[in-house]
């Protein structure tokens, strides 16, 4: 049989949840769910036509128009006219009836055997798209009253909203609690939908009807439905959550980590400063920041270096505190990190929020360019110098001191530095406060590109969060914020690529790699995968800061897959110390060591056997990295080519085959 892509399932479009993209989403869905009903509708009618073609037309017509409706709907939502959006729902609730009634007079085909199962789905498609539209009804009401706030159009209750971005979100923080209702309301519409349209049975259909593609559609609608329930039920805790994050009833303190991307590590990149900050009434500000050596400096212990880091980083005798996000996991990094942050007699904090370069450079694309005082202009311009944004480069020039570094193994102090090895003590502070100065004093008219870019960072892990308060935490997991390595069901294929890049140099500026996934399935369901990374570096190594430091070079890369646990390897290719295999994090992890020149590139292999039986359809996680790019996958099932997907967050598959 050959495969064909059903539906890529956004599991980190959680982030989705805010109540402008919850309802987009929602709307979305109802635009499927219409077109499954003209599906349904449409292969069923073919059968009854001739005896009562009048209803049949009728309700083919209702259809038509509800089709209509629905790609109306899409584009009013994109414009985010909450007027426009409300009368589009009520259209649709006006077609949804006049079927209803149409196919209330064809009653009697429900008794005859080729069509009652048609008529039935007709039946519950028909409840289950009234509950949606139901749902994006109550969600447009939920956020009406923030309207002008956020910059939606229509609607709106607070007159002219507040004036700054800080107010505004000051604003909504103490109003949080007003939208957990209509959140329940929406979640038992979806539940609802989820029940009915769960009778829907997609095999019954063909693959194909008259040139449309049946089985396939109906397959994407349902996991659409499964979807929306999904991702109310993991607003709710982080709804819930969210006053006490965001320091409604008292203020909250955060270790504020930089992860520098072009250093890629596990968690998102080497971490090259940090901050401790202030949350309150979700209003931010800076009470210290400081260099991470610094914190080195303070920490009392001497810890031998983890076997990974003896192994490709031999020049760097001890386990530091700057080197101490090894583990993909987030929260299993952290957990290390802060025992010795303990240690440090640093600030007492409440969290961990962990943020990377691209997160600087994503809002300077909303803001424009900043000034920051004693230390110039940022911007997100491209810089030729690098070939990459005006802001990277400067943060690499304030901050390209990592190496090298020279220590004393006995006294633990730094004996020899670069001449500016200071800089990024005294540039980290007052880049966070003109960056969130900036973010806080735009306009609201920008507030709704401002929001969405802070969620799409969330989404591509650019931004990782570890409460210590369990509630808390537990929330920010379901909302897919933590960095968690996920876990999958028996039957579920997994994939993770991990780079940890141990040259010392910024080479993951340029670095890209290309994934290509062959997946054979015997006629038993047994699976064999050939998994191949093609690692480019298209830059030359003459790119250098104004320091004289060379930013390209080469690329020593300790990579680890991470596949489902019992996966059994059958060959490897392209490591450059040989490979290894373990398991980490409930996971069979194949890894290994190479090194890319500029202008050059390298290709690993792994060829494995999955631990279990498959069958239609084949489910796959594939997460991504922390930090990392957004990466092109390219799949393969029976040797049927998919279509191409871009990895900018952890997406979930399901392919029929």
């Amino acid at each position: 049989m050959e495969p064909e892509i059903v539906h890529p399932i956004e599991l980190d479009a959680k982030p989705d949840m805010k109540k402008p993209n919850l309802l987009l989403k929602t709307v979305n869905n109802i635009s499927k769910f219409l077109l499954l009903l003209v599906l349904i509708a449409a292969f069923a009618g073919a059968a009854v036509y001739l005896s009562v073609s009048g209803p049949v037309k009728s309700i083919m017509k209702r259809v038509d128009n509800l089709q209509k409706i629905g790609s109306l709907a899409s584009t009013i939502a994109k414009s985010q006219d909450l007027i426009a959006m409300k009368k589009i729902l009520t259209d649709s609730q006006t077609e949804i009836g006049g079927i209803r009634q149409d196919i209330q007079k064809v009653g009697w085909v429900k008794n005859l055997p080729l069509v009652r199962n048609y008529y039935a789905d007709g039946i519950s498609v028909l409840g289950a798209t009234d509950d949606v539209v139901d749902a994006a009804k109550i969600a447009i009401d939920g956020i009406a009253p923030y309207a002008d706030v956020i910059g939606l159009k229509g609607l709106a209750t607070t007159g002219d909203g507040a004036k700054t971005a800080a107010d505004r979100i000051s604003f909504i923080v103490e109003t949080l609690d007003k939208l957990k209702p209509q959140l329940s309301e929406i979640g038992d519409k979806l539940s609802s939908a989820k029940v009915k349209i769960d009778k829907v049975d997609p095999m019954r259909y063909p693959m194909a009807y008259k040139g449309k593609s049946i089985r396939p559609q109906i397959i994407q609608a349902i996991t659409l439905l499964d979807q929306a329930s999904a991702l109310v039920n993991d607003a709710k805790p982080i709804l819930e959550a969210a006053p006490y994050l965001l320091g409604k009833d008292k203020s909250i303190k955060y270790l504020l980590l930089f992860q520098n991307e072009a250093e890629l590590r596990p968690t998102g990149g080497f971490l090259t400063g940090y901050a401790v900050i202030e949350v309150n009434k979700g209003k931010i500000s800076t009470l210290q920041s400081d260099d991470i050596y610094k914190l080195d400096e303070k920490f009392p212990k001497r810890i031998p270096a983890p076997e990974p880091i003896k192994k490709y980083h031999p020049n760097v005798p001890y386990w530091y505190m700057r080197d101490q996000n090894l583990s993909p996991d987030f929260r299993s990094s952290m957990d290390t990190f802060m025992t010795n942050y303990d240690l440090t007699g640093s600030p007492k904090v409440d969290g961990v929020i962990a943020v990377t370069t691209k997160v600087l450079v994503d809002l300077l694309k909303v803001t424009g360019k900043i000034g920051v005082p004693g230390f110039g202009n940022f911007s997100a311009e491209n810089d030729p110098r690098c070939n990459c944004p005006s802001a990277f480069y400067e943060l690499q020039m304030l901050a390209g001191s990592e190496e090298p570094v020279i220590w004393d193994s006995v006294s633990g102090k730094i004996i020899l530095a670069p001449a500016n090895y200071g800089n990024r003590k005294l540039f980290l502070g007052p880049v966070m406060y003109s960056v969130l100065a900036n973010v806080m004093a735009q306009p609201k008219a920008k507030f709704p590109e401002l929001f969405n870019t802070i969620l799409s960072l969330i989404s591509g892990k650019q931004i990782l969060m570890y409460s210590f308060d369990p509630a808390a935490q537990s929330a920010v997991e379901a909302f897919n914020m933590a960095g968690r390595v996920r876990e999958v069901s028996a039957d579920e294929d997994y994939l993770m690529v991990v780079d940890t890049n141990f040259s010392g140099g910024k080479t993951n500026i340029w670095v890209r790699y290309e994934a290509s996934q062959n997946i054979e399935i015997g006629g038993d369901g047994s699976v064999t995968k050939t998994v191949t990374l093609n690692y480019t570096n298209p830059q030359e190594g003459s790119v250098t800061i104004e320091s004289g430091r060379r930013l390209n070079g080469m690329f020593r890369d300790w990579v680890r897959i991470y596949v489902p646990k019992g996966s059994t390897l059958v060959e490897s290719k392209g490591f450059e110390t040989g490979e290894a295999v373990g398991e980490d994090l409930g996971k069979t992890i194949f890894e290994g060591f190479f090194t890319l020149a500029p202008l050059n590139v390298k290709s690993i292999t792994l060829k494995y056997k999955l631990p279990f039986k498959t069958k239609s359809p084949y489910k796959m996680l594939v997460q991504k990295q922390g930090g990392a790019k957004d990466f092109v996958y390219k799949t393969k099932i029976n040797g049927k080519s998919l279509p191409e997907f871009i990895l900018d967050k952890d997406l979930e598959h399901a392919f029929v085959y």
